[in-house]
């Protein structure tokens, strides 16, 4: 994530601008029109730029695409980024690819991206690439051309492109000539192909099979097979795989391979193509493809996808406000309704999670962001879809009667286990309580609470490997996830969220249960939902990770334990974001911090800022855990703030812009957070049909389903709420239930109104009554763990090291009470501690008593190291005790050698081992993927980007950083093909990506180590992700390990290598 934007911050206290106020319709005044082509008002292009420092590209895609479509055909950029595949700053393209998947957070998809040339096939194909400009783009729901090459010459090729659900079909125009190609890159998906198979098959037909998988690094596989028919023979065939080019041939199975067809356009400049996909089989394809298009009219297809997307986008109708902001509305709209797909062919046949082909009568659908989309996504999607939305949820349950387990992200017919929790329970009951009914409910409640129960053996493992709930058996047990290791691709441990992800979870099978009679589960789980509880620690004031002893971390609440993506406990966050990550009992939660006031004023100061990343105690709106917090204002009788804040997310981090967006759309799932945020009503509680509200953004809006029909209607100016009537009754509630949308069923009202009242001020005594709130979901009083006083520990000097024989000295500081909230002085006069080191470390004094001074004891100990003690990184426990419960802490060490250098390594497999030097994966150009090879397990460099073949490595900080140092690199590779590489570093009196050294190989097939000295290593992470050395290449390099002996002033003189 390479694209960086400045932070916007947002002040509370400030009154809304006039510019963020919703245009309503003045009493007596005439209402606005209606949209009545919601199609016109797509902007393909939202969403295809950055989406803040933090996240980088939003990954949306501009292609053609059907509702719900299994085909997307996209252009992929030369950046690729991760799942959309276009990146709106770039110029030339890869081609047009037929399968994405819309802001993703790691690379997928893009499968045989297909590229019109002109001219000789020369050089390595699937690098190939050819600029275009923005100003010959046009999109259209179902519709996509440009312009790819050269306009100014007249040898630039428009491709106009249309999608069925299965198929696409196009037009490539050509200049006037013998050799007019399309590249057929059937071996460049995004991740690197374990295969890839490509046949001519008749005079003017294709097919082929393209298999990958690894999603987010994953150990997850499928397969996707295709077919296409051209309008004309060929005059001309070949093939290729890396740069073994193969003119004339009519086949290639090479996982880098792929095919390219030649047409003669002197007379006919235009060449007609009909490409379609299966994940059965090839065959499977072409019928779709003949089922589906049986005409070459790219127009027509376009028509009709677009009429399909016409009647899915109007059954929301807003009247009013500017046309950006219909235009963000629409394009919000459309984003909600790409994913999940079909995963079915014609014939009703997919592969299911057993590996196997099955037929089904129903739609089957793949790609479930769950994580994601739970929240808002899947409501959204039972209220405008609720028999494509049924059919979803009759596939999950369909994946776990074949795999075993319900999926938490699922990709085609793969668990992925990506992120937290169990997704699948937010997925059913919300779909459920929205009205998405028609599913077998018996079987999905079955499998929900298998999930929630049992604790699998290593051969219950789905697909071999995949676990639904990591941690269950703890959970189970102690009521949270101990925070001791890291699952579900987390950068961190991941206890604390893993454990309010299972609360929710649970809570949304106990809705579900009783939802369908069986009240004894329902009751079960709505106790087990109440486990957040055990995460609460009255003495800091936050909800923390607990070890295995049930102790909770030392140090500064919101500090403490963060990493380079978020902090220890938190996946993706930190302790300030998942403070309020309890929807299913908010009151309780306000309760717990301190009441309503309290909660207030920290809700105000966490939206200080917004967007704030991972790393910040603040509010961050391109994240799922925050989407409902602005919402919390209402619970704590503050309606008002909710109305501020939504609003001025919705002016400041959603636009009419490529950048418009804050973070990965992730399949809908911000884009559904936009849409019921604009239209004033929000799905607060997973597992519930209550909606709560806010101000809504247009002057009108009507909700148009089969036998009932809502109207909103704002009357007055302003963003504030100043009452709400329904049907004609004033209310103040600040919730309405599900019915306000979906009716009261057969026989109910055909119709509701919704009537906002607006002002420019804020009304401080509309909803704002003890009744008015929405409703909290108790299990009884709650109860907590006993709290400790967090303590933050300094040391002088700030990394204390300490080497055989040679004693060395370190102050302690214990700040009391540090980050606590709130934030009121600690009745704690003396602090006593006692050290407890391990092996080999001797500490004197190990025990002690220290007065508190201004919140702060200190304590100066000695450190001495024996004998054999091995050299690295340690910790001292220090136990402290004091009037108050306290938190103990870790002092770090370091055992250090002599002389000024050290030496370490990183050591590359299927898992990595880190002694000093880590290999960072970096998306884009620094992807690898883990081989064995002669006999050592290594990792191999994949070209995801032309050019993108790169390794980055970084070294441990706390060994040397930003200095001078230097270093001898040494590489352990396997020494295949004839190609050079070389070794770029982090220099400190060049740049960057200062070029150290080459390395030629010479097909010996043996491993060989190379050496590379450098004289100035900076060690100061100026490279991609913060890396401080790479290794660059034009074809790729299987690598073992990598080690460095690094001089100079600062540096630990440690060996870490062993």
């Amino acid at each position: 994530m390479s694209t960086r934007r400045p932070r916007l911050a947002v002040v509370l206290a400030v009154a809304l601008t006039a510019s963020t106020a919703t245009a309503a319709t003045p009493a007596h005044a005439q209402p606005p029109p209606l949209v009545t082509d919601p199609t016109s008002l797509v902007n393909h292009f939202i969403g295809t730029g950055s989406g803040g420092e933090h996240v980088g590209s939003v990954n949306t895609f501009p292609g053609a695409v059907a509702p719900f479509g299994m085909l997307s055909w996209s252009p992929e950029t030369t950046s690729r980024p991760a799942g959309g595949g276009y990146d709106h700053r770039d110029q030339a393209s890869l081609g047009l690819s037929v399968t994405h998947l819309s802001g993703v957070g790691c690379p997928v998809q893009g499968d045989l991206p297909i590229l019109p040339t002109v001219g000789a096939v020369t050089g390595s194909p699937a690098g190939a690439t050819l600029p275009f400009s923005h100003a010959d783009e046009k999109a259209s729901p179902g519709l996509f051309e440009t312009k790819l090459g050269d306009a100014g010459t007249g040898g630039a090729i428009t491709a106009r492109v249309a999608a069925t659900t299965r198929t696409g079909v196009g037009r490539f125009t050509f200049p006037a000539t013998e050799q007019a190609n399309l590249l057929f890159k059937a071996g460049s998906s995004q991740v690197a192909n374990t295969a890839a198979q490509v046949r001519v098959t008749g005079p003017d037909q294709l097919a082929g099979t393209i298999a990958g998988g690894r999603f987010c690094e994953q150990p997850n596989t499928s397969a996707v097979h295709f077919a296409a028919v051209f309008d004309r023979p060929f005059a001309a065939t070949g093939t290729w795989h890396d740069d073994v080019l193969t003119p004339g041939g009519t086949a290639v199975d090479h996982p880098r391979g792929g095919a390219w067809v030649t047409f003669d356009t002197r007379r006919q400049r235009q060449v007609g193509v009909k490409v379609a996909i299966s994940y059965v089989s090839p065959a499977n394809a072409l019928a779709n493809l003949r089922a589906e298009a049986p005409g070459w009219d790219v127009d027509g297809v376009a028509g009709q996808t677009r009429a399909a997307w016409h009647r899915l986008l109007s059954k929301i109708q807003v009247g009013g406000g500017t046309r950006d902001r219909q235009t963000q509305f629409y394009t919000a709209l459309y984003h909600s309704l790409l994913h999940p797909n079909v995963f079915s062919d014609v014939n009703g046949q997919y592969t299911g999670f057993d590996n196997r082909v099955h037929t089904s009568d129903r739609v089957r659908y793949a790609n479930f962001s769950g994580w994601d989309t739970y929240r808002t996504l899947v409501q959204l999607q039972a209220v405008l879809a609720p028999a494509e939305t049924s059919a979803m949820m009759q596939s999950l349950v369909d994946m776990a009667a074949e795999g075993g387990w319900l999926p938490k992200w699922p990709v085609a017919n793969g668990y992925t286990g990506v992120m937290n929790g169990d997704a699948a329970a937010g997925l059913l009951s919300s779909a459920h309580a929205f009205g998405a009914r028609d599913f077998d409910t018996r079987a999905a409640l079955a499998a929900l609470v298998k999930g929630a129960t049992r604790v699998p053996t290593p051969a219950e493992l789905g697909q071999g490997w995949y676990e639904q709930r990591p941690g269950l058996a703890e959970y189970l047990r102690d009521g949270y996830v101990h925070n001791t290791r890291a699952t579900d691709i987390s950068h961190v441990p991941n206890g604390a969220s893993a454990t309010l992800e299972y609360a929710m979870a649970d809570f949304g099978i106990s809705r579900f249960a009783g939802a369908l009679g069986d009240q004894a589960t329902a009751r079960a789980f709505l106790v087990r939902s109440q486990n957040w509880t055990t995460l609460v620690n009255r003495g800091s004031g936050f909800l923390q990770p607990r070890d295995a002893t049930g102790a909770f971390p030392a140090g500064n609440p919101v500090t403490t334990g963060m990493g380079v993506f978020g902090q220890s406990g938190f996946q993706e966050g930190n302790a300030a974001q998942y403070l309020w990550l309890v929807p299913h009992n908010a009151r309780g939660l306000l309760d717990a911090v301190g009441g309503d006031a309290r909660a207030i004023s920290r809700l105000d100061r966490f939206f200080t800022r917004d967007n704030a990343g991972p790393n910040n105690p603040f509010y961050w709106a391109g994240n799922e855990v925050n989407m409902h917090v602005p919402y919390l204002y209402n619970y704590a009788g503050a309606p008002w703030r909710t109305q501020e804040v939504v609003r001025r997310t919705l002016d400041t981090r959603y636009a009419n812009t490529p950048d418009g967006e804050p973070g990965n759309d992730d399949l809908g799932a911000l884009s559904s957070w936009y849409v019921w945020s604009a239209m004033g009503l929000y799905p607060a509680t997973p597992g519930t049909d209550v909606l709560t509200v806010t101000t809504p953004l247009f002057p009108r809006v009507q909700v148009n389903l089969p036998g009932h029909r809502t109207t909103i209607t704002s009357t007055g100016s302003g963003a504030y709420l100043r009452g709400l009537s329904v049907d004609g009754t004033a209310t103040q509630r600040t919730w309405l239930p599900g019915s306000a949308l979906l009716g009261d069923g057969p026989g109910g009202r055909a119709s509701t109104s919704l009537a906002f009242g607006l002002t420019g001020q804020p009304d401080r005594t509309w909803g704002t009554g003890a009744d008015a709130r929405p409703p909290s979901f108790p299990a009884g009083a709650p109860r907590f763990p006993p709290g400790v006083t967090p303590v933050e520990l300094t040391t002088s000097p700030a990394r204390p090291t300490v080497a055989v024989g040679s004693p060395s000295t370190a102050a302690l500081s214990f700040a009391v009470g540090a980050g606590a909230e709130p934030a009121t002085p600690v009745s704690a006069s003396t602090v006593s501690w006692r050290a407890t080191p391990p092996a080999g470390v001797t500490v004197t004094p190990a025990e002690g008593t220290a007065r508190v001074v201004d919140g702060v004891a200190t304590a100066q100990v000695s450190l001495q190291a024996a004998e054999g003690v091995v050299q690295g990184f340690t910790t001292i426990p220090v136990v402290l005790t004091s009037e108050v419960a306290l938190s103990p802490v870790s002092v770090p060490v370091a055992v250090v050698g002599s002389g000024a250098s050290a030496r370490v390594c990183g050591v590359l497999g299927a898992t990595n081992q880190a002694r000093g030097i880590t290999h960072i994966e970096s998306g884009g150009d620094g992807v690898t993927t883990p081989v064995t090879v002669g006999g050592r397990e290594a990792r191999r460099m994949v070209e995801r980007v032309p050019g993108g073949l790169h390794m980055y490595f970084s070294v441990d900080e706390r060994i040397a950083a930003d200095g001078r140092f230097p270093t001898a690199f040494t590489v352990d590779y396997f020494d295949e093909g004839a190609h050079s590489w070389s070794l770029q570093y982090d220099s400190r009196d060049g740049s960057a990506y200062q070029h150290a050294g080459s390395v030629t190989n010479t097909g010996t097939n043996t491993w060989q180590t190379a050496t590379i000295t450098v004289p100035d290593a900076a060690l100061a992470h100026r490279q991609n992700e913060r890396a401080d050395f790479r290794l660059a290449s034009g074809s790729p390099v299987v690598v073992h390990r990598v080690a460095a002996v690094v001089d100079g002033p600062g540096v630990l003189p440690m060996d870490l290598c062993g």
